[in-house]
């Protein structure tokens, strides 16, 4: 059974092991290969308005994701999320479970909306223009 409870600071060393091998394959998130681990925990810690944890029955981190504001000012009823989960623990409900929980999370925010705005690109799957 999937557990998700707010990101505490002491949370950053495991949800840094969940989060590196995604930003590192560049195919999902708009992060170069190569960021730096502090340039990785200001764009997941300290931009969004919350940070949530997912673990498993044996309290293993397994998965992470955050909620935040998509745009200001007369866009600000609108949240962005992002999820990651962890190499083990895909295909085992995570994602599900954290994308439900975001929801009432947001809600709880006062958002009244969740908008999905980011497509990640590499060279490979571009096509050229005729």
């Amino acid at each position: 059974m999937i557990k998700i409870r707010l990101f505490g600071e002491n949370d950053w060393p495991a949800a840094w092991q969940i989060i590196v091998p995604v930003y590192r394959a560049g195919e999902t998130y708009p992060f170069s290969a190569g960021i730096s681990e502090k340039e990785a925990y200001m764009a997941w810690i300290d931009n969004p308005s919350s940070i949530d944890m997912a673990g498993d029955e044996d309290k293993n981190l397994v998965g992470t994701y955050y909620i935040k504001l998509n745009q200001s000012s007369l866009g600000a009823h609108v949240c962005n999320c992002g999820y990651i989960v962890g190499d083990n623990a895909r295909g085992k409900g995570v994602a599900t479970t954290m994308c439900e929980h975001s929801q009432l999370q947001a809600i709880s925010q006062g958002f009244r909306a969740m908008q999905y705005n980011l497509v990640a690109t590499t060279k490979k799957y571009i096509s050229p223009v005729a």
